[in-house]
């Protein structure tokens, strides 16, 4: 089920705007919004890939915790058991990209599985008819 959000052209930043403007330190700049459709943060490819796409919209450490439990496998709330994953891409957009590296080092940290690529883009988005890069980062990682 695809998913409608707020996206700022500029930055890249997820649902932060009051309105069509916020403030940085350096004074007011206006930010044009663009609505992207986007399936769940996370979904898995038909090759057994896992795919993580890290949002501004949940705190870096939901990310930490999350990549970690791919790796070791987990229990959902009906009593499920997810298998652990061979394949995970983390990738972030603007202000994620921190969040996804954040994720990738503390699953790599604890040793459950090592960064194989990291990819860095900057892709350009279109909104209000001008197009504008945004930094994007890919990190893929295969269990140890």
């Amino acid at each position: 089920q695809a998913v409608s959000v707020q996206v700022c052209a500029a930055c890249a930043c997820v649902k932060r705007h009051p309105g069509p403007a916020h403030s940085l330190s350096f004074g007011q700049v206006s930010h044009p919004l663009i609505t992207m459709t986007a399936e769940d943060e996370t979904k898995e490819t038909a090759s057994g890939v896992v795919e993580m796409k890290v949002t501004t919209k949940k705190p870096p450490q939901f990310y930490v915790r999350s990549a970690k439990s791919f790796f070791t496998g987990f229990e959902k709330e009906g009593g499920e058991k997810k298998e652990p994953v061979n394949e995970l891409n983390i990738s972030g957009l603007g202000e994620a990209i921190n969040a996804a590296v954040a994720a990738a080092t503390a699953a790599e940290a604890e040793g459950l599985a090592k960064i194989t690529k990291v990819e860095t883009t900057y892709p350009g988005m279109t909104a209000n008819g001008a197009e504008r890069g945004c930094p994007r980062i890919l990190i893929k990682m295969e269990k140890k």
